[in-house]
């Protein structure tokens, strides 16, 4: 993330920090690694995460894998930090820069970005510096936006966006409590009218989040300045570009691209 962009995440993981219920679950984590991989499979297992966030996921990591790297570079890194020392996960390696400016560490069987790579300056850059820190044969995932399947949300959030980025938190945190009311009840329509779009989706990530985790989803789609969409073949050219073979796409709840390759 360029200097642009980490200050949004860091008022955003700064604001937002009462993480609860599905939102933090092993079963949405084995969601969005669906197909490639499940939590359980990582068991003992050298994983890294970039783009941590509050460390949601390495809480979730932790218990399972032998040994996790938690990469933040906004101040979602010091709720991480926190969280690894209140829960004494002894295992979990801290490293607050961005994904361009690793330090050197022991290399990963895996490494994870869940939500991040589309929000930076420099994508290709962000997964060759992931590829770098793998061991050869080593696995790198990650879940992005995608393009196909969003046509009509984009048509409406993009020019939202214009405006919402260059908001003030404040403003910005009273838009997402007033928009997730009306978010909510097409969550409930669209458990009963299949064919309304993203229903999927809305169904079964979104309808099973509470109201202050919907008005977070809000807020991280009007929030960012950086928010690319990808299309599958733009996904897998990034992947392939960056060194990775055997490269796999999932589309996820027809919104979103799942990519796992290997080094």
């Amino acid at each position: 993330m360029d200097e642009s962009s980490v200050p949004d995440f860091s008022t955003q993981w700064s604001q937002f920090t009462d993480h609860r219920g599905y939102f933090v679950s092993e079963e949405l984590l084995d969601d969005v690694l669906h197909p490639f991989v499940r939590v359980q499979d990582l068991r003992g297992s050298a994983v890294g995460e970039v783009g941590c966030g509050n460390g949601r996921f390495i809480r979730i990591l932790a218990p399972v894998a032998g040994r996790v790297v938690a990469i933040e570079p906004s101040d979602g890194f010091y709720n991480t930090q926190q969280m690894v020392k209140d829960e004494g996960f002894d295992n979990v390696e801290l490293v607050h820069r961005e994904v361009y400016d690793l330090p050197a560490f022991e290399p990963l069987d895996m490494l994870m970005s869940i939500g991040v790579i589309h929000h930076t300056p420099d994508p290709l850059g962000a997964l060759q510096a992931m590829r770098d820190r793998l061991k050869d044969g080593g696995r790198c995932l990650i879940w992005v936006y995608g393009k196909e399947g969003n046509e009509l949300y984009l048509s409406i959030a993009n020019p939202m966006r214009a405006l919402t980025q260059r908001m003030p938190h404040g403003l910005l945190k009273a838009i997402s409590t007033g928009l997730t009311p009306p978010l909510w009840s097409y969550i409930q329509a669209s458990k009963r009218v299949k064919a309304l779009p993203m229903a999927d989706y809305m169904s079964n990530v979104l309808g099973r989040f509470d109201l202050e985790t919907l008005r977070l989803t809000i807020y991280d789609q009007l929030n960012p300045t950086i928010a690319n969409y990808w299309t599958k073949n733009e996904v897998r050219d990034l992947m392939e570009r960056a060194g990775f073979r055997d490269v796999e796409l999932f589309h996820r709840h027809g919104y979103s691209w799942t990519a796992t390759g290997v080094k």
